[in-house]
């Protein structure tokens, strides 16, 4: 199975900036280079890559003005400036990326958003594939699919956005509503009018009973008075919202995702790009990191748990089928106890009362292990 993961490159860019300039806090080398931004993209990656495990993946950027520029001229207008340090910190964004083994793209008249939905189109229709979005930006919930989610950010955490998720927090059994969404609630931060007077809460109630844009405007007479008068005074805003907050799924670009195959680290250009930034804490963790050395892993598939015998300390770690261990299924567990490794189906742990006992247990991710 290939394990597709589409990078919102802007959006984790701005996050790691304003994450450290909010407080004042702005990094910079000997030389006065800015490297907020930098640091905190390099982190980001790092833990992206070692928490989906990537085969594919590619990181999007936004390159100047769009199409949408040329429907609606006002388009993130009001927007504060890119600031000068940020700004800077692009291109070395772009080297870093590709020294990390991940192809990025930035392409002329297109956002970021337009280079993520022509990749998720090309998930979808990969047999042997899944799809994984990382950003804060609502807007590509509207992605989300059988084969695609997105790994919605939050300030300290995230949200891992399903098509169940979003109808839980939607009320919409189709993710593509959020379009329909915005085009009712509008959005500040892109300059998107929507309609006005109308918010989240009432385009939610709109669209869970109408189901479509189309939809509430077939059923005027059946909205109340206030309501019908302020969608009727801003139909057209409604539907030019529509049509800019709609992500556009044919980018002119090469698609086919073995172009973005996960390459790994080209040791030499990360180090280099690390010491002339001056992240030498992150140098001293590359040769902890980043090995070639390859070992054939030995386990043992335990079927009687009488035939384990473990040592007073143990790591241990469970495996579910999916990301969220309330709702899927629990594959096993995997042991290790620095001489031998283990594999245990989870039907024989069931009922077992194995792990309760007094040996040290190391672990990560203690609370799904509990639960």
């Amino acid at each position: 199975m290939k394990k597709i993961v589409l990078i919102d490159g802007n959006n984790l860019l701005f996050r790691s900036y304003y994450a450290t300039a909010y407080s004042g806090s702005l990094l910079k080398n000997s030389k006065g280079f800015p490297t907020n931004a930098l640091y905190g993209l390099i982190n980001m990656l790092n833990k992206i890559i070692t928490e989906e495990k990537p085969t594919h993946i590619m990181i999007a950027f936004d390159k100047g003005k769009t199409f949408r520029h040329e429907k609606y001229d006002v388009y993130k207008a009001g927007r504060s400036e890119t600031p000068d340090e940020l700004k800077k910190q692009f291109p070395i964004a772009y080297e870093l990326s590709t020294a990390m083994g991940i192809k990025h793209f930035e392409i002329d008249n297109y956002e970021a958003d337009d280079i993520i939905g022509t990749f998720a189109k090309a998930v979808d229709s990969e047999e042997d594939a899944e799809g994984l979005i990382v950003s804060s930006d609502r807007d590509l919930l509207q992605l989300i699919s059988d084969k695609v989610k997105v790994k919605l950010l939050k300030s300290n955490d995230y949200i891992m956005m399903d098509k169940e998720k979003f109808k839980e927090v939607y009320g919409a059994d189709d993710p593509k509503r959020m379009v329909d969404l915005k085009a009712l609630m509008g959005d500040a931060s892109d300059n998107i009018p929507g309609v006005k007077g109308i918010g989240e809460k009432t385009a939610i109630s709109l669209i869970q009973r109408f189901k479509t844009l189309d939809g509430v405007y077939e059923n005027l007479d059946s909205i109340t008075t206030k309501l019908r008068e302020k969608l009727e005074a801003d139909k057209d805003n409604a539907y030019m919202s529509y049509d800019i907050a709609t992500i556009y799924r044919e980018v002119p670009i090469d698609k086919d995702l073995d172009n973005i195959k996960y390459l790994g680290i080209n040791k030499e250009d990360y180090e280099n790009i690390l010491k002339e930034l001056e992240f030498y804490s992150l140098l001293k963790k590359i040769n902890s990191t980043i090995t070639t050395e390859t070992k054939e892993l030995k386990f043992k598939t335990i079927t009687n748990l009488n035939d384990l015998k473990l040592s007073s300390s143990y790591a241990i770690y469970l495996e579910t089928l999916g990301y969220n261990y309330h709702t899927d299924e629990p594959l096993g567990v995997s042991i290790y106890d620095q001489d031998k490794s283990y594999y245990i189906p989870f039907n024989l742990l069931k009922d077992s009362d194995l792990f309760f006992d007094n040996k040290n247990k190391y672990t990560y991710d203690l609370k799904k292990l509990l639960y």
